[in-house]
């Protein structure tokens, strides 16, 4: 079972279960800026003991020379990563992306490799579109101790895969970090399996996208891309509980305990891409009082300063139907497009971040637009893991998981459950 979560999201679990009995009352209406309490604190102290120093290595060059998506800035082996008790060679990566408006922009990631010589044709390539860990510069996966959810990684590489797990740019390399927009995060998937098979030597070109939630909404834009734009190579996306309809996704979060500050990440996402974003006319004054969480702290923080609001706490009343951020959103969605190669899209029946309802729809909808998707629901699993709560979407999942890239790369024909 995964631990990623043991530190992380025990501080988000807790906000969720909590939420219930904050009152409504104990929450500020003045826009003051926040400060960070007790227990805001305590989150840090958890986010701080999985984290490793950001060094030089993220700094992108100034001015950053333009070059062709895909291009290695820099590489530099890590010895720093500790997964399951056990150190976890890799190889960090710097290289060229481009924001949603593509301006060449610098992100980060890693690359892991099975030990020993590479098979004939190079090990297969799983390319890891990590869920959300946050929007603020130290938030990049490959800045965790752990890499975010590296045991789970570790089920890839004994299998003989190659994993290349991107930050996406504005975590880790220098820049802000444009949550949940589609083209952004189709870029940095994509443009980290470019750079990784210039960078790192017996890498198959075969490859296949794995995303959970977040990164579940950035498979399902690389699968839209390659609809339209094949990229060499892709044989598919595995796709767990996504972030897909981002305006069903909000109106559940306004409603759900303890999921504000998704809230908040969107909204933040959204003026990175949108500089014009009338944010005040979007987050309600709590909301908006503690917006700068995002900028500065990862998911745990965040998921605690927002932890105790809900409802019109969170968004002003028409926030959704505000015609800027109502584009933003539309146009940011995924799975109402169809799709190139086969989809396995999987999803927890527990799952309270995003229903199983919403992923009913989207399974219908991809389906409805000609594309390829195997979509199996799982009783009992969660959309992630906590220990000693309730077993995640990827956990649970993760032997279909193999078993379906395995048939990929085995060049075997995908199953489709649609009609």
């Amino acid at each position: 079972m995964k631990t990623r979560h043991a530190a992380l999201t025990a501080a988000a679990l807790g906000t969720a279960l909590l939420a219930t009995a904050v009152p409504a009352a104990a929450v500020p209406a003045a826009a003051a800026p926040a400060s960070c309490d007790r227990a805001c604190q305590e989150a840090r102290k958890l986010e701080a003991r999985n984290a490793l120093p950001r060094t030089g290595f993220y700094d992108a060059p100034d001015p950053l020379p333009h070059r062709p998506a895909g291009t290695p800035i820099r590489t530099e082996p890590a010895d720093d990563y500790v997964v399951e008790g056990r150190p976890l060679p890799a190889t960090r990566i710097l290289y060229h992306s481009r924001t949603s408006r593509g301006r060449d922009v610098a992100a980060s990631g890693v690359v892991l490799v099975p030990p020993g010589t590479p098979p004939q044709g190079g090990w297969p390539v799983v390319v890891d579109a990590h869920g959300t860990s946050g929007a603020g510069p130290s938030c990049a996966p490959s800045l965790m101790r752990d890499l975010y959810h590296g045991d789970q990684m570790s089920r890839f590489l004994e299998r003989g895969w190659a994993v290349v797990a991107p930050d996406y740019a504005g975590l880790g390399a220098t820049g802000r970090h444009e949550f949940l927009n589609r083209t952004a995060a189709a870029n940095d998937v994509i443009n980290a399996m470019r750079s990784a098979h210039q960078a790192i030597p017996g890498l198959s070109p075969r490859w296949v996208v794995w995303g959970h939630s977040q990164g579940g909404h950035a498979a399902l834009a690389v699968a839209e891309r390659h609809r339209v734009r094949a990229e060499p190579g892709y044989l598919g996306s595995v796709v767990t509980s996504p972030g897909a309809d981002l305006p069903a996704a909000l109106q559940h979060m306004t409603t759900a305990p303890g999921l504000g500050g998704f809230i908040a990440l969107v909204a933040a996402g959204a003026k990175v891409s949108e500089r014009g974003l009338p944010l005040g006319r979007i987050l309600a004054a709590p909301a908006l009082a503690r917006l700068n969480f995002t900028r500065t702290d990862c998911l745990p923080v965040v998921s605690t300063v927002y932890g105790g609001l809900g409802g019109d706490e969170l968004l002003k009343p028409g926030a959704l139907r505000q015609p800027r951020f109502a584009r933003h959103l539309a146009a940011n969605s995924v799975g109402h497009r169809p799709v190139g190669g086969p989809v396995l899209l999987l999803q927890g029946e527990a799952d309270v971040v995003l229903p199983t309802r919403l992923t009913d729809r989207l399974a219908a909808d991809m389906c409805t637009t000609g594309s390829h998707v195997d979509y199996r629901t799982y009783p009992g699993l969660g959309h992630d893991t906590y220990p000693g709560q309730v077993v995640g979407i990827d956990d649970g999942a993760m032997p279909d998981i193999l078993t379906w890239t395995a048939a990929r790369f085995a060049g075997e024909p995908a199953p489709s459950s649609c009609p």
